[in-house]
């Protein structure tokens, strides 16, 4: 199925126009009895909330999925059924577009898609609690029919909980793991993983930007306890596969921080 040479869209939050927004965009591809999913993301919308998608920018996301990211985004139009879903991009999708922008080889323009990355992540925290939704406003082929679905929710980190996780990623970046140690926030055998995954991955962790607490996500483990995971940052990748994962528990006598380790995801 041929995609539209261009599709208009309108991204609002509640009533109003939401600039400087994504949209998620998933066609569904039936081969072979089967059914799978192609995710694409398109950004950032204009201040009056919309977005011009046009068919070659569909295709060149497609082959840079394919030939640069190696994922099996090939033959988009042969394998499309006409069927599709769009929503604004959650803080998942977003977080994945950051993330791409130290890909290697890096995505075209990586700096100018970083920085609307960043900016759209942020916008979407500050108005989380809001209604987002997305208008069609171009008229479509009969055999083309794209669903709007709610944006996901978002995952994020409470703010209570950002100074002390930038500072726990700080220490860490600076190796000071005796220290922590002593404190509690990590034992002598979980240091030592911790030390054997970073030396493994040949990565050189680094002092992590503030967006490195938009990209981390918490969920609630308990009355007044949190399961965190954020990517370690580092020298080579910016926001590395490595992941840290984080206890919070706050008590009366204040907040409890737990480095449980560092994983590959």
């Amino acid at each position: 199925m041929q995609i539209p040479d261009s599709i208009v869209m309108r991204c609002l939050a509640g009533r109003e126009p939401f600039p400087g927004t994504w949209v998620a965009l998933t066609l569904e591809c039936a081969e072979e009895g089967t059914k799978t999913a192609l995710s694409f993301a398109f950004g950032p919308t204009r201040e009056d909330g919309r977005l011009f998608l046009r068919r070659e920018d569909l295709l060149a996301q497609a082959r840079y999925f394919d030939e640069g990211v190696g994922l099996d985004y090939g033959n988009v139009e042969e394998r499309w059924n006409g069927r599709g879903w769009v929503s604004v991009a959650g803080a998942a999708e977003l977080r994945h577009q950051l993330k791409l922008t130290f890909a290697d080889p890096p995505l075209g323009q990586a700096t100018t898609h970083r920085v609307a990355a960043a900016r759209a992540l942020r916008y979407l925290n500050e108005h989380q609690g809001e209604r987002f939704t997305v208008k069609i406003e171009s008229e479509l082929p009969r055999k083309v029919a794209l669903d709007l679905v709610p944006a996901g929710r978002g995952d994020w980190l409470p703010e209570p909980l950002h100074e002390p996780v930038q500072e726990l990623m700080t220490r860490l970046a600076r190796r000071e793991l005796p220290a922590l140690i002593d404190e509690g926030v990590l034992t002598p055998e979980m240091a030592a993983k911790i030390e054997q995954e970073i030396i493994g991955y040949g990565a050189s962790p680094v002092i992590p930007p503030d967006i490195a607490l938009l990209l981390a996500s918490a969920v609630a483990d308990g009355e007044d306890a949190w399961t965190i995971e954020a990517p370690l940052w580092t020298r080579e990748e910016g926001p590395s596969d490595l992941t840290l994962s984080i206890h919070a528990r706050e008590h009366e006598s204040g907040l409890e921080l737990t480095l449980r380790g560092v994983a590959l995801v």
